[in-house]
């Protein structure tokens, strides 16, 4: 018996467009609209997860969570869930995949909600929102505003920018080598970082506590009646430039490095025979204190 070989038939469009999508997967999602919307606890707990991209977060006055964007390239689904008073957003990537895309989100939340934001490589951006703030990415930039709850921003690599509204609060920041930059902020502020550069503006400092290992950092503004400031690097140098009547006790050294001072006493040498500079005086009535200490970096303080 003679077999005959079979014609192969052409794919029709329809039959090569299927094949397509199915060749493509979960990247057929790119460039996917995000256009959804869900009611919200005033006071409730948000949290939004994404890889690469941006979060943009936004506070406003409505009752409600609304997300906007635009999905990735191999992107597999945007998680937008509630239980209770808390609502999950999260962009979900395929559990074998060589690459990330970015996705951008903007997010609209009630202003009095507490937000948790977590991401890789995305920028994260958050303004008009009253309750506590949790940021942290590693290698994006994390820029927000700080009013009267507690924020805390942890990056490895990126740039940190906080204004605060003037309102006392709670203020952490953590980076190893990106720079963080504090304004307007009321309360108490500790920050640490390995290599990034700290800088303070403020109307009026409570409590710092600064810690570096070769970034250098400063601090501008007023001092409360009864301040703490705890400043500590190894290699970097610290400034303070200090606004209006000063009421505090100092205490300033440095093993290897130059203090310079332009109000109150000269610095002395702690011995004879090694290195070694420090400074110790009081200045004005209040009950503040001023510790200042480095290895090997310059401190200086002036007061305008």
């Amino acid at each position: 018996m003679t077999i005959r070989n079979q014609p192969v038939r052409p794919l029709t469009a329809a039959r090569t467009w299927v094949a397509l999508a199915l060749l493509a997967g979960p990247a057929a999602l790119a460039g996917t609209p995000i256009n959804e919307r869900k009611a919200a606890d005033p006071t409730g707990h948000v949290e939004v997860s994404n890889t690469a991209g941006s979060v943009e977060v936004t506070g406003w006055a409505r009752g409600e969570i609304e997300v906007t964007g635009e999905l990735g390239d191999g992107v597999e689904r945007l998680e937008f869930s509630q239980s209770g008073k808390l609502t999950r957003i999260k962009v979900i990537m395929p559990n074998r995949s060589s690459r990330v895309e970015s996705t951008d989100l903007v997010v609209k939340v009630p202003a009095g909600s507490s937000l948790f934001v977590n991401t890789v490589s995305a920028d994260v951006r958050a303004q008009g929102v009253r309750g506590s703030q949790r940021l942290q990415s590693v290698s994006g930039d994390i820029g927000t505003e700080a009013a009267a709850e507690d924020v805390e921003c942890k990056t490895v690599s990126g740039d940190v920018v906080v204004n605060g509204t003037g309102h006392r609060g709670l203020l952490n920041v953590t980076t190893v080598s990106g720079d963080a930059t504090v304004s307007r902020v009321s309360g108490e502020v500790n920050g640490n970082t390995v290599s990034g550069n700290f800088t303070i503006t403020a109307g009026a400092t409570g409590r710092s506590r600064l810690r570096s290992t070769s970034g250098d950092l400063g601090l501008k503004g007023k001092l409360d009646a009864d301040a703490r400031i705890d400043f500590e690097s190894i290699s970097g140098d610290v400034r303070l430039d200090l606004a209006g009547p000063v009421g505090a006790e100092f205490e300033v050294s440095s093993f290897n490095g130059e203090i310079r001072n332009c109000f109150g006493p000269k610095p002395v040498r702690t011995s004879e025979y090694a290195p070694g500079t420090e400074l110790r005086f009081r200045e004005g009535q209040g009950t503040g204190r001023v510790r200042i200490k480095t290895l090997n970096g310059d401190i200086s303080i002036c007061n305008k």
